[in-house]
């Protein structure tokens, strides 16, 4: 079903909860069409040419597009969770769309001007494990520090460790930070870091995928891990072992032709191999917190 008059944002909505059409496919069906109001009044024989759908999706996506109005979804979807964003809305992240596969919805709590800050200022990710040693994390500060004096917004995932300590600094210092979690916005994980939560919810931005309610889910982090990397023009690892959902972020910026930084540490601790392993793969090098931080902070 389809009315004249309908936003973009509801085709976002009603395309996004399609059975089958997860956010890469859409993004190609976005691409294909040139808008996704196009595409629903499509046939499906043009449907079928995009990457991805055959013709069992392709039947489905029709049977839906047929039982289903656009408009309702979006007033129902606002109803239930007024707070999200779709790439139709002015709002809605510039750089992050630009990756393969942006969140269709993306919920957000606390300062919604943090996002459009991302239009004028740089935006880093600092990002690396939950078990930091003394160095990682004194380094981590140090290095916020820095960049938030050049009003660098810090991105980070509000994961304990290396996400908590960025986070952290960077309210201290009155900077600029948005965490993107791995549940819904309502939750707080781990539960040892809610009152900062609470804190960024109130002076910074928080972002999901998720809808409210969502519980956290193992195969919720790595995912999220794609959004941080697509906020931020660099990303930053100052401390992370060998396997690491940091080194995901880290590979994935690289994939979206993003900067990547590390920061190296010693051989004897197992939990710098990762930020050794990213410099020998070619990630620039952090000597010190001032020589560096132009190049981190450029746009």
């Amino acid at each position: 079903m389809t009315a004249p008059g309908i936003s973009d944002r509801a085709y976002w909505v009603a395309w996004s909860q399609g059975l089958g059409v997860g956010p890469g496919t859409l993004k190609r069906v976005h691409s294909h069409f040139g808008s996704l109001g196009a595409a629903w009044r499509a046939e499906v024989n043009q449907v079928l040419e995009v990457e991805g759908i055959g013709l069992s999706l392709g039947a489905s996506l029709t049977n839906y597009r047929q039982r289903v109005c656009p408009a309702e979804l979006l007033t129902a979807q606002e109803r239930r969770h007024p707070n999200f964003w779709t790439p139709a809305d002015p709002e809605y992240p510039g750089l992050l769309f630009e990756i393969a596969d942006p969140p269709p919805l993306l919920y957000y709590r606390g300062r919604p001007e943090l996002a459009l800050a991302l239009q004028t200022l740089p935006s880093v990710a600092i990002v690396g494990t939950r078990t930091p040693s003394d160095y990682g994390q004194r380094w981590t500060r140090r290095l916020v520090q820095q960049l938030v004096a050049q009003d660098v917004v810090i991105v980070s995932g509000l994961a304990s460790g290396i996400d908590r300590e960025a986070h952290s600094q960077t309210l201290e210092d009155g900077g600029l930070t948005i965490a993107v979690v791995g549940t819904g916005i309502d939750q707080a994980y781990p539960w040892s870091n809610r009152h900062l939560q609470q804190r960024i919810a109130q002076q910074g931005l928080l972002l999901s995928e998720y809808e409210n309610g969502t519980p956290p889910d193992r195969v919720h982090f790595p995912r999220r891990n794609r959004i941080i990397a697509g906020l931020s023009r660099i990303v930053a690892v100052t401390e992370a072992p060998l396997r690491s959902g940091a080194l995901i972020t880290a590979r994935l910026a690289n994939d979206y032709g993003r900067e990547v930084f590390a920061l190296p540490g010693c051989l004897d601790n197992p939990s710098s191999l990762g930020c050794l392993d990213l410099i020998r793969q070619g990630a620039q090098l952090i000597m010190d917190d001032t020589t560096r931080v132009q190049e981190l902070g450029k746009i």
